[in-house]
């Protein structure tokens, strides 16, 4: 995997990022910088700048005598992370859809154009593919930078990616499946409010199930999370 020029720490920094994100790297797992190094065809001097900024955004923890490690968040940090996702995605929805287009909602349906609740269970990994694809692209409409950078790293910290994979796996879908049909048709007619209540509690549902059972996670406390 060879890097082209730009900036050589931004680029290993973004790698980095795609490797947490696609689930290449493991909650926990030992990052073994010189691996790594020779891997990627870079020194270790910009390889530890990113690995010092993944430390900074908490997706890394580095210790001295045991060496670098994928971060695996805390219940008490997976509370916040969860809460905060909610509170965002829900004001992504609702500056989304102030601006909604025709395009944007064609968009939106694509992504499960060919899913009915009859097949919803034949192909799993092909629907938490176009979940992923759904969400991503309502954080895109609410065309803030600041929010897409946030969510970015909460959904990295929560491993988002490979728990809704693992959770596609044994759950039903259709609850899931009809509150994206309803966000769709909040984002159509263009209803702020409702939008971001439909997706607030959403990604209160699902978020929580998620985290808790796939994760392995329990609390002492929740929100009124469903």
């Amino acid at each position: 995997m060879k890097i082209q020029r730009k900036s050589i720490t931004e680029q290993v920094y973004e790698i980095l990022q795609r490797g947490i994100e696609s689930g290449r790297f493991k909650p926990g797992e030992r990052i073994r910088e010189d691996r790594l190094a020779t891997k990627l065809s870079v020194s270790k001097t910009p390889l530890r700048i990113a690995l010092h900024q993944l430390k900074e955004s908490g997706l890394v923890r580095i210790d001295a005598r045991l060496g670098i490690f994928l971060a695996t968040p805390t219940e008490e940090e997976v509370a916040e992370l969860v809460e905060m996702r909610e509170v965002l995605e829900g004001l992504a929805a609702r500056r989304a859809a102030r601006h909604s287009t025709d395009k944007f909602i064609a968009k939106l349906r694509g992504c499960f154009a060919g899913f009915t609740e009859h097949n919803l269970m034949d192909d799993r990994q092909a629907y938490a593919g176009a979940d992923h694809k759904f969400h991503s692209l309502i954080i895109a409409a609410a065309e803030s930078a600041e929010l897409q950078t946030t969510l970015k790293t909460i959904n990295l910290r929560l491993h988002m990616n490979r728990l809704r994979r693992s959770y596609s796996r044994g759950h039903d879908l259709t609850p899931i499946h009809r509150e994206h049909l309803a966000i769709i048709e909040a984002l159509d007619a263009r209803d702020s409010p409702a939008a971001e209540n439909l997706v607030r509690a959403h990604i209160r549902g699902i978020a929580w199930r998620v985290v808790v059972n796939e994760a392995g996670v329990t609390f002492s406390a929740k929100t009124d999370a469903a």
